[in-house]
């Protein structure tokens, strides 16, 4: 009986982790670089610091959680060559209201907001599945063209916990 409640417990727990999947890449001046990791959690909203936006990253690497969710640290990464990636901020309408580009050939990691940057896919809070892209040839700063797509599903982390205060 005992057996029999841990193996149905064990069946649930994985039905309810969805494994994180993403196929796409990211192709700057022609040189196309495979997206094989995607990292999702949400954050205080970008416009409503009453909400959640949630953040989704597409690199070509393994992270950490503290270097996913530094942003200095992934345009030092991307800035050093180790690390190509996407990040988008989507806020609950399924808009997305932040994006930054990293690639070793940018000086400056293109960011910001565009209609150009769209997500079609579903949030509901626990998982995020869908497709990212650019709907045209972007370019960055330092004159650099850029595309991205890639569809992917991720369980979404909780928001970080701040800090306690320093008394």
């Amino acid at each position: 009986m005992n057996k029999l409640i841990l193996v149905l417990l064990a069946t649930a727990m994985a039905a309810v982790a969805q494994p994180a999947k993403v196929s796409g890449e990211l192709t700057v001046d022609g040189k196309a670089t495979k997206l094989t990791h995607v990292y999702a959690y949400l954050t205080q909203g970008f416009f409503d610091k009453e909400k959640n936006d949630t953040v989704v990253l597409l690199t070509n690497g393994p992270l950490t959680e503290a270097q996913f969710r530094d942003e200095m640290t992934l345009r030092k990464l991307a800035r050093d060559g180790k690390l190509c990636f996407v990040k988008e901020s989507i806020n609950d309408l399924g808009q997305i209201v932040n994006y930054t580009v990293g690639h070793g050939d940018f000086r400056m990691s293109p960011s910001g907001a565009s209609t150009d940057h769209v997500f079609e896919g579903k949030a509901d809070g626990k998982t995020i599945s869908g497709k990212v892209l650019t709907k045209v040839t972007q370019k960055s700063m330092d004159a650099h063209k850029y595309t991205y797509s890639a569809t992917f599903t991720a369980s979404i982390l909780p928001r970080e916990k701040p800090a306690p205060n320093k008394k």
